[in-house]
Order: structure tokens, then sequence, then C-alpha cells
């Protein structure tokens, strides 16, 4: 059964009218106009300055809180020739954004340095013994970026030796924060800063512009893709910021990027958001996964392009190990997740040892993906007594807030809503669940309700093309806040479906296009190939508008989000051999031999495994229901659905057979006349010996033979005694047909003939017909 992820909505109707001046006012595609107006653009004015990404609306960084006394700060380090340090982060939008700050005050003529912290050596946010180390080798002044509000504990003692702290940040604020200098912060409390979703990289990009007291034009391709990495608004001075720096980056100035660019086999002069979000961003963010984050901000700042070429190589290098390593903790974490002490969780803590730790936050929102709960990966080392942890969510649950109020359940924490990073005492585990669950009461989440997916409107697979992509695009860039557009297209119909990827956990299949045939790709959805390509009920589907490039061809394609089944899908499988494999599905499995039913009952359990008199008596409504063997007639099939219970969701066709009624064919009345004529002239056989010498005989095979003796037997006009097969003589007319042997392999029959032999489409309209009769 395919089970849908999200519950669906649709935006509200745009006035038709605003959709025709849009169009024509904002020079756009009725589609673009229809989202515009849906989106609260309305007028044309509202719509332009929407789709240039007017840099009017970047806010002054002066406005940011504590912006000038950390600039003095700074300025006043530059004068004095003093060590500065900046203490960055491991993930793409701290790369970034020590990467922004680096090259912003080498430009300024700073003695200048920069730590990005090691994950696994230094934890998550601001270590104390990092700090002293870099003290001891002549710091003075650090400037946090991507970091260092949740750093109290580690910072104040670092401003009490002297040694400045500015911090800048845009992390969840805690409490209690760092006496600093200065925290440059877009939410800090009382600020009167007009935009709270600048990611880390934003706001050092909002610093370099003040201390330089120019706009930083050549620094916005490190901001765009800092801030797309964090998943951050890219609404208001972000939507300007993000489109203004993928322009800078297709110029492919920067060595390193040009070169990682490549690697990833993108199109640099058409980057859209979302090759960086799923090609740069991951790639960078393997770095502080696997290895050493500070490669990423030597790629990134190089001008040498053999340098370029070799840290793209190692950033490659690394990408490839995350990936794999994520694949080998998955089966670990998601048997874990299924467990049966994890049914009723509403919130997910799976604990693992020696989990790779660089990893844990992409199999949290892989194992968040598949189970619809907020999800916290934690792995242990060692002697195992403490666990560092990544967690993920959605807009349903926050986890700040839930773990925020909890701290001395951890050792260490920091985060967003969506997204955290933690460690904690093994022996609190169980607390920490508890909590969890509690939270989960306070914040009235419930796992079982989907998260809403909001639709921008219905698609026909033959409305999409490389010209509707493009038109979407003016849209961009995609995220929160300016979410890229999802379609229904309705009542689809897959044709080619196959699975890819090594574990065939991906999918891809066909719709029919305008003038050649539409690609799906569906990641993570290889498990429902065969119901993709089942018969029988009605496919919906939600999908976004792509394009795939390859050696230089742009090919639109649809990537699907979500999949909505109504009515009964007819899955078949028809086999003449059972195999192991065909007792891995979930649901309910009927047998009609009791033989049979006995061998299969140890692969799917007792409880699932029904005789059809048992089967009549369940509510099938909305299950999978799987007949193993073929039916004695077309009677008792239908029967199997013949009550108040609802359609099942998925019928599937095993309908193994051990003898062909069909394929021996029914004897026609000159086979039973032969017959008669051979007993009549030969008296006293040997049956079963003499049966394949009569077979040859006649020309008629074994089993009809037998079949026209059973039948003789019963009317009558033979015996069989030790032995011995004798004609019998009779007196009147007896209809042979009417014989109960006769009549079961007449059903038979004809329960083969249209079970077994007809094509699917036949197959399936004779089961849907029945069971919309019943």
């Amino acid at each position: 059964m395919i089970k849908t992820r999200f519950k669906w909505k649709f935006a509200d109707a745009a006035d038709p009218v605003v959709i025709k001046e849009l169009a024509a006012g904002a020079q756009v595609s009725p589609v673009v106009a229809d989202l515009l107006a849906k989106r609260g653009y309305k007028t044309t004015d509202a719509a332009q300055s929407f789709l240039k990404a007017d840099p009017q609306t970047i806010h002054d960084p002066h406005q940011l809180h504590d912006m000038d006394k950390a600039v003095d700060r700074i300025q006043e380090a530059i004068e004095r020739g003093e060590q500065i340090t900046i203490y960055g982060d491991y993930d793409a939008d701290g790369i970034t954004s020590t990467a922004v700050m680096y090259e912003t005050l080498q430009a300024l003529g700073a003695k200048v340095n920069y730590y990005i912290p090691n994950r696994f050596k230094d934890g998550y946010g601001p270590n104390a013994a990092a700090y002293q180390r870099l003290i001891d080798q002549g710091t003075q002044l650090f400037v946090t970026v991507d970091n260092g509000v949740s750093g109290k504990d580690v910072i104040d003692p670092v401003m009490a030796q002297g040694v400045d702290v500015v911090i800048t940040d845009h992390h969840e604020l805690p409490e209690d924060l760092p006496n600093v200098v200065a925290t440059v912060h877009p939410q800090y409390p009382g600020s009167d800063y007009p935009f709270a979703g600048l990611s880390g990289v934003g706001v050092v990009f909002k610093v370099a512009w003040a201390l330089t007291d120019e706009f930083p034009a050549e620094l916005l391709d490190l901001v765009a893709i800092g801030e797309i990495a964090d998943v951050v608004s890219v609404a208001d001075e972000n939507r300007a910021l993000i489109t203004m720096g993928l322009q800078e980056l297709r110029q492919g100035l920067r060595p390193g990027l040009h070169a990682l660019v490549e690697a990833a086999g993108l199109n640099e002069s058409h980057l859209t958001d979302q090759d960086i979000g799923f090609g740069i961003a991951p790639r960078l963010n393997a770095l502080g996964r696997v290895a050493d984050a500070s490669l990423g901000v030597q790629l990134l700042t190089t001008l040498d392009e053999e340098e370029g070429q070799r840290l793209a190589a190692q950033v490659e290098a690394a990408n490839q190990q995350r990936r794999q390593l994520v694949d080998q903790v998955m089966v670990a974490a998601s048997t874990q997740a299924r467990a049966a002490e994890n049914k009723d969780q509403p919130v997910l803590v799976l604990l693992g040892h020696d989990w790779h730790q660089g990893i844990l936050g992409i199999v949290a929102s892989r194992i968040r993906e598949q189970t619809g709960k907020p999800t916290i990966v934690a792995s242990t080392t060692g002697d195992g007594q403490v666990a560092k942890a990544s967690g993920r969510s959605d807009d349903r649950f926050n986890l700040f807030t839930a773990l925020d109020a909890h701290r001395d359940l951890m050792t260490a924490f920091g985060g967003h809503p969506a997204a955290c990073g933690l460690s904690f005492a093994v022996d609190r585990l169980d607390d920490l669940r508890s909590t969890l669950r509690d939270e989960a009461a306070k914040q009235d989440f419930d796992w079982q309700q989907p998260a809403p997916l909001f639709l921008a409107g219905q698609l026909k697979s033959q409305e999409v093309s490389t010209q509707l992509f493009d038109e979407l695009q003016k849209l961009a860039p995609f995220g929160p806040d300016n979410e890229e557009p999802v379609f229904e297209l309705h009542d689809v119909h897959p044709t080619k479906v196959r699975t890819m990827g090594k574990d065939n956990s991906h999918l891809k299949f066909m719709l029919p296009g305008k003038q050649a045939d539409v690609a799906v790709v569906a990641f993570g959805w290889g498990d429902a190939a065969q119901l993709f390509a089942a018969q029988g009920g009605q496919i919906d589907i939600a999908a976004k508008v792509a394009i795939n490039e390859w050696h230089g061809q742009r090919q639109v394609q649809l990537m699907l989000v979500d999949v909505r089944v109504h009515g009964t899908m007819i899955l078949d499988e028809r086999t003449a051999h059972l195999r192991p494999d065909h007792f891995q599905s979930a649901g309910e499995y009927v047998v009609y031999d009791e033989r049979l039913r006995e061998n299969v009952a140890p692969h799917v359990g007792v409880t699932h495994t029904l005789s059809p008199t048992a089967a009549r008596q369940l509510d099938l409504a909305g299950k999978t229901v799987t007949l193993v063997d073929l039916p004695d007639s077309l009677t008792s099939f239908k029967q199997l659905f013949d009550n108040d219970s609802g359609a099942p969701a998925v019928v599937r066709l095993l309908l193994a057979s051990r003898h062909s009624a069909y394929l021996s064919g029914l004897p026609t009345r000159s086979d039973f006349a032969q017959v008669f004529k051979f007993l009549k002239r030969y008296s006293q056989l040997q049956w079963p010996g003499q049966r394949l010498a009569m077979s040859k005989y006649l020309k008629m095979n074994e089993e009809r033979l037998n079949f026209v003796i059973q039948v003789f037997s019963e009317a009558g006009f033979v015996t069989i005694r030790h032995g011995v097969l004798n004609l019998q003589p009779t007196s009147g007319k007896t209809d042979i047909k009417q014989t109960t042997r006769y009549q079961q392999q007449l059903a038979r029959y004809q329960a083969e003939k249209t079970l077994l032999y007809e094509d699917a489409a036949t197959v399936t309209q004779w089961i849907l017909q029945c069971l919309k009769t019943n």
C-alpha cells in the first residue's frame, strides 16, 4: 500500500482578473501570474519588485545589535596589529562565514587566522580547550562566526583572562548569554533589526560591509551558499542576497568553487538554488562530517587553480565517504526506529555504538522522513558513557524549545527549532526520552497527523516542459517563506516503472508528455515500485518541475514529493512457482489449499494466514490482501469480498496452481463418446496401470482421460474395484455435465481462464467489477 506522507492542501484560487493583469503588467506566463497572486503579490508593482529581488530590500548593517561595537573593536585590533582568530563552525554556513570574515580581514590588513573546530575532538559550539590553545598561541581577539551565543561557560572565562570576544551568530538565543564585547545577532532581545532570518554567513556579510563601509558584492557567492545550505528564510533581504549571490556564482571566479561545481557535474552558467542545496552544500558539509572542514575555507578562498582542483578532489572524496557511512548506519538506525519499543514514541532517540558521528544528522533527517517522527540519532565511542547526537524535526515540533528547558539532561546543546546538536550521558537516555514524550504532549504534537503539503495547483503531464521550468525559475530562489511550487497531477498512469540506485531504494517512471514522455524521479520510493506499476486504483502525485542536465542537454523532469491512491490497486505477480520473497509484504494472505496454508503460515504468521472462510469474516478494508493460490471457482473468489467491509487497498495476485484444468482442456462430447466406445470394446482394464497405454491409443492426454473416467464413475457408467476398470450397464439417459465432478472441473477451468490466462488489464477490470458489485 502506498501511504500518503503529507496532508494535501490547495492554495486558495486567485482572481482571474488579477492573474490576467499580472501576466500583462509583469510580463510573465499565466502560470507564474497565478502563483504570484496566490503568494500575495497582487499588483504589478509588488510582483515586479519581488521578481527583480530588489537590492533596496537589503537592510543597513548598522541596524544589527552591537554592530558598531563589533566594528570598533575589530578595527582597533587591526590598528594595533593584534592577533585575530576567527572561530568558525564545521558546516557549510560556518565554512562560508569563516571564508567571508577571513577574506575581509585580510583585505583590511589584519593579522588574522581562523580555527574550524573538529566535530569529533571539539564537539558542538565553543570548546574551552581549543580557545585556551589559541590564546596560548597568541590570539588577542576572537571573532566567532555562526556560533557563540550558547557558549557562555566557555567564553566568559576567556573574557576574564583579558582576551576579548566578538560574537556573530544567528542561532536560537539561550536565556543566559556570554558577557562579550559585542553580540551581533539579528534576533537579539530588544533589537529593532527588521529581519530575523539571516544565516551565519548573512550576519558576517553585514559585518564585512560595516567594516569596509562598502557593499562587498564579490562575497555574495559565499553568502548564497551558506544561506541556502542552512535552509533559512528566502524572503525579505535574503531573497536579494541569494539572487545576487547566484549571479556571482555563475561567473565561476573562485578557482576552488569552479572545480567543485565541475566535480559535481553542475552547469556553472545556469546554477540554481537547487544545485547549491543538493550539489554544493552537501559536499562542503561532508568535510565537517568525515574530514577537516578547514579544507572548505581553503577551497573557497584559494586563488590558485591547481590548488583549487586538488582541494575539490579532496572534497569529492569526502562526499563519497560520507555517502557510504550514511548507508551503513541507516540499516541499524532504521531497524531501531521500527522496533516495538519505539512504536508509540512520538519523538525517537536512537542510540548506537561507533556510528560515525559526522553523519548522525543526515541519518536523523532520513529516519524522520521515513517515520514522520522528530528524530535524534546518537552514538557512543570508547567506554560508551557519553553520546553525541544530532536531531531533526519539522514545523510540527520545536526541538529547540523541547530541549532548551532541560539542559541538565545534556552536557552540551544548541541549534534551531528543526535541527540541534547535543551530548548526553547514556545513563540519562531514559530521562531524555521521557522528557521528549512530555514535551510532545505540551506542544500538542501528534506524529500520526501528517504535515501539510501546500499545492500550488494542478498540472497535466502534457503541460510539463523546459519552458514551464524556466518560467517557474522566475520565482526562485526557493526555500522557507518562498517554497518551490508543488503541483498535483491527477489520475496518472505510470509506465516503464523501474528502481534505481545500488540498493534499489529510488524509483523512476514515465508519464505521457506533449512531444515525449516525461520522467518522474522518486527518491526513497523504491519499495513502492510494484504498486506504481499496478493497475486498478487512481494514482495522484504531487511533484516539482525540475531539469536534468547531462552533457549539455536539458531535459525537463518531475521530482516526486508525495502520492495519493484512491480505490483498490491490483498487483499482478501471478506465478507458477512460489518463492520465499513472495511472502515479505505486509498484509493478509489467503490460501485455499489446506496443506499449502500450513507451509505459508511460518513465513507470514498464523494470524495473517487465512482460509477463505476466515477471510470472509475479516474486515479487509484498506488492507493488502495476497491471494496465494488459485480459488476453486470464480464464485469462491467473489465471496472473499462479499461482506459489509470496505474494499482492500491492494489485492496482490500470486494465484499459484499445481494442476491446470485450462491447459488440459475440458473434454468434449466427442471425447466422452470415444472413451465410452473404447471401454465397450476392452473390458477389465488395469487401472491406473493401463492408463498411459490407453492415453496413447486414444491420443488424449492422461489428465483429461483420468477426468473422463472420474465423471463416468460418478455417473455410474464404470466401476473401479481392486485396480480393475469395468464398464457397467446403464438404463436411461444421464447428463454427465451435471455431475459434481464435471461442475467442479468447469468451475476450475473458468477460474483459470479468467484469473490466470487473461491479460493484466482484463483481470484488473474483472476484480474491480467484483468489488464494485459486492
